[in-house]
């Protein structure tokens, strides 16, 4: 990242990812979850796996820290609830798209660019 910083340390196993990039690139890293705060949705927390021997540990990084990612459409109004809305936010374990024309719908499509991403060869 910037001044120094790193991006991402594993909490458990202390293994440092220097930029946001090199996360992303990383094969033993599974997003596997996503927690929204339907309050400020880029408050809300992807869940990431570190799946080396050894650690397994998963760990939050907020949708802030991926917000760029995303230049499309944003949406003004929030459909949750609604009969247009499949209620995938409200299950951390559903990262499928969503077509709902929702202010969350962003987050969904920021999940597809992550899962999407390419990986490095270990």
């Amino acid at each position: 990242m910037h001044n120094g910083t790193l991006f991402k340390t594993c909490p458990m196993c202390a293994m440092n990812w220097g930029t946001r990039v090199d996360f992303l690139h990383d094969r033993t890293l599974k997003l596997n979850g996503y927690q929204a705060d339907f309050d400020d949705l880029e408050s809300g927390l992807f869940l990431f796996t570190h799946t080396v021997d050894g650690c397994c540990t998963t760990m939050a990084v907020r949708v802030r820290d991926f917000i760029d990612l995303y230049s499309g459409d944003k949406f003004e109004q929030r459909k949750t609830g609604t009969e247009e809305c499949p209620g995938y936010c409200l299950y951390r374990d559903r990262l499928e798209p969503c077509g709902a024309r929702c202010e969350c719908a962003f987050v969904r499509e920021i999940i597809q660019i992550i899962l999407n991403f390419p990986k490095i060869p270990a």
